[in-house]
């Protein structure tokens, strides 16, 4: 169950807010102002609390970006895709599930990973620790999900490539949709990657 916490009122009793939506809302902002681009004002109105709430109950606005950028990690960026276990890979589509996570939105924003948080790892140690981790957790997910499903590969090179190349295409298509790449050009690219990825797992 989602964490709720009192929020004060200038006025009258505190009232109630949802964690996770609120964090949700700050994904929404730093997915599409980018983290410099993101003020306190901004994440506030967006989250539908104030300051002292915001401080209470996520830290600082870096405590909070890497709270946003976890929470994307789980909700957006890694459902659908190839994880252990999962039987139900093609309902929807791999394919589907990757050109809705970069088009459903009124402006493709890519990837928050590959082009906000590694923006930010450029300059600062802390933000190249956390994009380390999950790039290292994203490819630990999808390589056991494909050794599952190679009848025959010995030292795990193939689960290893197949891994490799969905990671290198989410990152380069997310790139190419933000940047405003023609949709028809990315979606080309993931087609191609498609039928590159299924003789790997037929291989």
């Amino acid at each position: 169950m989602a964490d709720v916490i009192e929020m004060q009122k200038k006025r009258g009793r505190p009232r109630l807010f949802d964690v996770d939506t609120a964090l949700d809302s700050a994904v929404d902002v730093f997915w599409e102002k980018g983290y410099d681009g993101t003020d306190i004002d901004a994440l506030t109105e967006a989250m539908g609390i104030n300051r002292p709430s915001l401080y209470a109950a996520y830290g600082n606005k870096r405590a909070l970006f890497f709270k946003a950028v976890g929470r994307y990690y789980e909700q957006i960026a890694m459902r659908g895709l190839p994880r252990a276990n999962a039987e139900d890979l093609e309902q929807p589509s791999l394919r589907d599930v990757i050109v809705g996570f970069l088009y459903d939105h009124e402006q493709p924003r890519g990837c928050l990973i590959a082009c906000v948080l590694a923006a930010e790892a450029n300059a600062s140690d802390d933000a190249k620790h956390v994009l380390r981790d999950l790039v290292d957790r994203e490819q630990r997910r999808i390589e056991t999900w494909a050794s599952e499903r190679i009848a025959s590969d010995p030292g795990g090179a193939k689960a290893r490539c197949y891994a490799n190349l969905m990671i290198a295409t989410l990152h380069s298509v997310g790139v190419k949709a933000s940047a405003g790449f023609p949709r028809e050009r990315v979606e080309a690219e993931i087609d191609d990657t498609m039928r590159v990825l299924d003789g790997i797992l037929k291989g």
